[in-house]
């Protein structure tokens, strides 16, 4: 399989760089490589992978819900049409992602 990778953005924003490591689906599993925009978002990522930790319904879905309200596209290197993700969590290195 070719190594795929697509940039996230948030909007025009490039956040930085997700590269395929594995199918399990409905994850798509990646390498992150941040850009030049990540710390404007960073911490709303960290937030939601502590709320996860955590077990807090409450706190997952307000944090889930704090970066599913960014205008999040994953650019694929190539000629692929942008994809919009429905779920996205990073944490450190590692990005998962569904569509």
């Amino acid at each position: 399989m070719a190594t795929r990778s697509w940039e996230l953005r948030n909007g025009k924003t490039v956040l930085g760089t997700l590269s395929l490591i594995d199918v399990d689906q409905p994850w798509f599993r990646c390498q992150f490589s941040p850009g030049a925009g990540w710390e404007q978002v960073r911490e709303l990522f960290e937030a939601q992978a502590e709320a996860v930790e955590s077990g807090d319904q409450a706190r997952m879905l307000d944090a889930i819900g704090a970066v599913r309200n960014l205008p999040l596209q994953l650019h694929p290197q190539g000629d692929d049409e942008a994809i919009t993700p429905v779920m996205i969590q990073i944490r450190a290195e590692h990005a998962n992602f569904r569509y």
